[in-house]
């Protein structure tokens, strides 16, 4: 793979080439930026698909302006940033202008070999999506716009109403790390394993290992639970995660990622690898404010339109926010609601049961159903009656 190189030292340029060269990377251009020269026309001469570039705490702003302006118009571009700011805040300013990955100077011994081994584990899995002949789960990542949106609930409703009612076979994974309570929405309870016996044993991973750490939910629904302990999730990396996903999505139907809102290094990873991105809010004016600041942030990412499904949870027509003021506020269409049934849903959460469990003929197991034929791209099957569900449970 040719890289682009856009550097201010020589020794720093040396250095980096050194390394993509063990690492089987080719230079394809290398340019010495003077500190005080404008990134923008420097950007504007690469043409690889890999770029390495470095910035200084004086030069951040600007430098970052102009890289999310060539990102925006080349999202696949994969971008190295290398900075003498250690500051977390970068991290976040570095993301939301569509770089993959942040360096601090004085480079850590293999900091750089990783990432780059991190970017041929990218580009190999974009190559492996336009193939012909490979047959992979549906990955669909449900992604809360505001905490309190209610995207857990939408998480593990879905995933039980794609196994029991579409026939697919289907895992949830909890990637809530810190703080995942899917187990109990689908009324699993304590789980003996969880994604971290994965990763810890990343080396080994193969299928029997994953079905050992597969929490059988119901027929056809599985779920891979979220660790026990904050201490355990910290150490989990997205490579590690990345390899989890893949061997997932090859044994199942379906997955459904339940995600925390917090777009770290592990959440990219993972909608890196959705096929769709179902974001979820409310119609409420928090809600949208911050939809619109996270649809900025993943079009920043490199994660077209069309990716991305507009939820709104308990909608209430006679709300502050009517549908077509969030279809402007966000420019995106709003692909699906859930009605407003405070009573049914807090039953359904407080008993830990999926709510087509609780209340089979409740208006939001109806909504749902589109919503799972809509990813599935099927047809919803038509509700079942009273009696045809009493013959089927005693058959």
């Amino acid at each position: 793979m040719n890289v682009d190189l856009i550097l201010s030292s020589a020794t720093l340029a040396k250095a980096v080439a050194s390394t993509l060269a063990s690492g089987g990377f080719a230079v394809h251009t290398q340019n010495i930026r003077p500190a005080a020269q404008a990134l923008a026309p420097w950007l504007a001469q690469a043409n690889s698909d890999i770029l390495i570039v470095d910035s200084t705490v004086a030069h951040e702003q600007a430098d970052l302006q102009a890289i999310e302006a060539m990102t925006f118009a080349k999202p696949q571009r994969y971008v190295i940033l290398i900075s003498d700011n250690s500051d977390k805040q970068l991290l976040f300013s570095a993301m939301r202008a569509g770089v993959r990955e942040v360096l601090t100077l004085p480079l850590a011994d293999g900091a750089l070999a990783e990432a780059l081994q991190r970017c041929a584990v990218h580009r190999a899995k974009l190559q492996e999506q336009v193939g012909l002949g490979i047959t992979q789960a549906k990955v669909v990542a449900v992604l809360a716009c505001k905490g309190g949106c209610g995207a857990s609930f939408v998480a593990t409703n879905l995933a039980c109403l794609m196994a029991s009612e579409f026939s697919r076979s289907c895992t949830l994974v909890d990637l809530d790390l810190q703080y995942g309570d899917a187990s109990f929405y689908l009324g699993a309870g304590a789980t003996k394993n969880n994604i971290s016996d994965l990763t810890h044993q990343i080396e080994r991973l193969d299928a029997q290992l994953l079905l050992s750490c597969l929490h059988p939910v119901a027929p056809r629904l599985s779920l891979l639970a979220a660790p026990q302990d904050m201490e355990t999730a910290l150490s989990i990396t997205a490579m590690q995660l990345e390899k989890v996903l893949r061997l997932a999505r090859q044994k199942h139907d379906v997955v459904v990622l339940d995600m925390h809102r917090a777009l770290d290094a592990l959440a990219i990873q993972a909608l890196d690898m959705a096929d769709v991105v179902c974001l979820v809010m409310d119609n409420t004016m928090p809600a949208v404010r911050d939809a619109k600041r996270q649809i900025k942030l993943l079009r920043s990412l490199g994660y077209a339109d069309d990716k991305l499904r507009v939820l709104v949870n308990r909608y209430d027509s006679h709300g502050f926010v009517d549908l077509k003021s969030i279809e402007e506020a966000l420019g995106l269409p709003v692909v699906h609601t859930l009605p407003l049934q405070w009573t049914a849903v807090t039953e359904s959460i407080s008993l830990g049961q999926p709510l087509v469990k609780t209340h089979p003929q409740n208006p939001v197991v109806d909504a749902l159903r589109q919503v799972a034929a809509h990813l599935l791209q099927t047809e919803a099957p038509k509700t079942r009656t009273w009696l045809s569900r009493w013959v089927g449970v005693h058959a």
